[in-house]
């Protein structure tokens, strides 16, 4: 049996310089569109959804040893900010729990908790959700681009201080 320690990277009082500098959604790989949504009853982080939904994210991880897949834990602005980044933790929890049980590498998908910070749609209903997405960024990127609106994001692959810092490389102008 493997134990996974979960990580936590958390914004308590802002964003990052690097997010604010460097990072727009517009440049992502993640700005893109997302490859599956699944939403939630009200006040709830029990997952509704068929396998087959997800069968194809499985078939991505298999077929993309190196790419990652993230899930945008979100809520409606229903009920204290607080409550709502644990329930949105919960629901993205669920949903990477109902992929490891299919197989899915548990240490190659990352958890973007958002709360009721998430980009808003036309209804509460449709902000009850988890967006899932599959990137190749590395782990410090998609920690500065969730920080930019986000409130945590949780992973349980173990990294270097130096992964989640990279030196940028300085180059001489004239």
């Amino acid at each position: 049996m493997k134990l996974t320690i979960p990580f936590l990277c958390a914004a308590l009082t802002g964003t990052s310089a690097l997010a604010q500098q460097s990072l727009s959604h517009a440049d992502s790989p993640r700005a893109s569109s997302p490859v599956s949504e699944v939403f939630f009853g009200f006040d709830s982080a029990r997952v509704h959804v068929a396998e087959g939904q997800l069968s194809p994210l499985l078939q991505w991880a298999q077929q993309h040893p190196s790419g990652r897949i993230v899930l945008d834990g979100c809520t409606d602005a229903t009920g204290p900010d607080a409550y709502n980044v644990r329930l949105a933790a919960r629901r993205a929890e669920a949903v990477r729990d109902k992929l490891i049980a299919m197989g899915v590498d548990g240490d190659r998908i990352v958890l973007a908790v958002y709360g009721e910070d998430g980009l808003h749609r036309a209804t509460n209903a449709l902000d009850r959700r988890v967006t899932i997405w599959t990137t190749y960024e590395p782990l410090h990127a998609i920690i500065d681009t969730t920080l930019v609106r986000g409130k945590a994001v949780l992973w349980s692959e173990p990294v270097t201080y130096a992964e989640l810092h990279p030196v940028r490389s300085q180059v001489a102008t004239r």
